[in-house]
């Protein structure tokens, strides 16, 4: 999961099975969503915070022809100031450990 600001917002999660299975989409067609999906996500945060989740499957997304479109999408998501790169738990006990402040 990525995380710009707080946790308190977030939006639809971008899953490799809709996308590839689904919607048969090529790995460059994941890589441009993903960063869509960012750029606006990270455009919106100026507001408040925002959750980009990717859903991933090894099945789907570790197949050996896809994984460079991830590292690719990955790579370009890192990049940005702010991002956190983490996991839902993480973002559950961040949000457990601040809730009511402020």
């Amino acid at each position: 999961m990525i995380r710009v600001g707080s946790p308190a917002s977030s939006s639809p999660q971008l899953n490799d099975i809709g996308l590839f299975v689904g919607k048969r989409l090529s790995g460059p067609d994941f890589v441009q969503i993903v960063k869509d999906q960012l750029d606006q996500l990270y455009e919106d945060a100026a507001d408040g915070g925002r959750v980009m989740a990717l859903a991933l499957h090894p099945f789907v997304i570790g197949q050996a022809f896809r994984h460079r479109y991830l590292d690719e999408a990955l790579a370009y998501v890192a990049g940005h100031p702010g991002v956190w790169l983490t996991t839902s738990d993480e973002i559950a006990d961040h949000y457990a450990r601040n809730a009511g402040r402020g």
